[in-house]
């Protein structure tokens, strides 16, 4: 259906439905439940066999799932059964993973070049208000120093707007996300999707701003934060991707990016300046 040509990644899967966490912020759990619910590994492994060509991009999968290693026993089941395929593949991931070293030394043999992971925020506050106090934020950068000992790159994504943010969270993150050594970076606003137990909070403050569904993209500021205001939360947003995919800092996350070889440190830098195109032509639009 799709036009290949198109898509830097058109091998996509989705193996999961479901999480055992509930953060506060997350559709996931309303929408697929609070179990885990997969696909037979057999079926996994037939359709990859399938689907992986001899060229790079072939070779590349993409899986969707929200937490790719959340039921470990599955994950090593499955993964070493695609080792053998030879393919290179990137996920989601929860920081949690860096204690299951078993796992990351399967998810690095069978070709996990990149995982997505939600840090969510430089403040255990915050994580405690999002009902993820089992991350420990003086742990970050020993969990990502681990993952990248297995030749994986991370992607982290961060939250702005929780209630202990202030204005001086954008440049506190902006300075967290290179000192805990993330490879990519994105920043979104929190957003109180219905249904979620942020919506119910701010629905009894009375702290929602708007109900055009077309502005809860993570993009745009939909309610009253309490440490600043909705613009400010805007402008603090733009100016930390654009601050972080400066040509400054950019230069400066590049040399490390070698540790992994050549070939692993294009693929990060090409990442970036996509990012750096994206917020050109959102400027350009704006």
């Amino acid at each position: 259906i799709l036009k290949s040509e198109r898509y830097i990644i058109d091998n996509i899967m989705q193996i999961f439905r479901g999480c055992p966490f509930n953060c506060r912020f997350c559709s996931v759990t309303k929408f697929f439940g609070n179990t885990y619910r997969y696909k037979p590994v057999e079926d996994i492994v037939a359709h990859v066999r399938e689907r992986v060509g001899t060229t790079r991009k072939s070779k590349f999968f993409g899986f969707l799932d929200d937490n790719i290693g959340g039921l470990p026993s599955y994950a090593k089941r499955l993964f070493s059964q695609l080792e053998p395929l030879n393919i290179m593949w990137a996920g989601q991931a929860s920081l949690t993973i860096a204690k299951d070293r078993e796992l990351l030394k399967i998810f690095e043999k069978s070709g996990c070049k990149g995982l997505f992971i939600g840090l969510e925020s430089m403040s255990q506050s915050a994580l405690q208000e999002s009902n993820k106090g089992f991350l420990k934020v003086s742990q970050f950068k020993e969990a990502i120093d681990i993952i990248h000992d297995h030749g994986i790159s991370i992607e982290g994504a961060f939250i702005f707007g929780f209630d202990d943010d202030d204005t001086g969270v954008f440049e506190k993150t902006v300075e967290f996300a290179d000192r805990v050594g993330v490879d990519a970076a994105q920043f979104g606003i929190l957003t109180p999707f219905p249904g979620t137990a942020i919506w119910d909070k701010f629905s009894r403050e009375d702290r929602l701003l708007s109900r055009d569904w077309t502005k809860y993209t993570i993009g745009h500021v939909v309610f009253r934060p309490l440490k600043m205001d909705p613009e400010r939360l805007q402008e603090g947003t733009d100016w930390a991707w654009r601050e972080f995919y400066s040509l400054r800092r950019v230069a400066m996350r590049f040399p490390r990016s070698f540790h992994w070889g050549f070939k692993s440190a294009i693929p990060i830098l090409i990442l970036q300046f996509a990012y750096r195109s994206l917020l050109k032509k959102r400027k350009n639009s704006s």
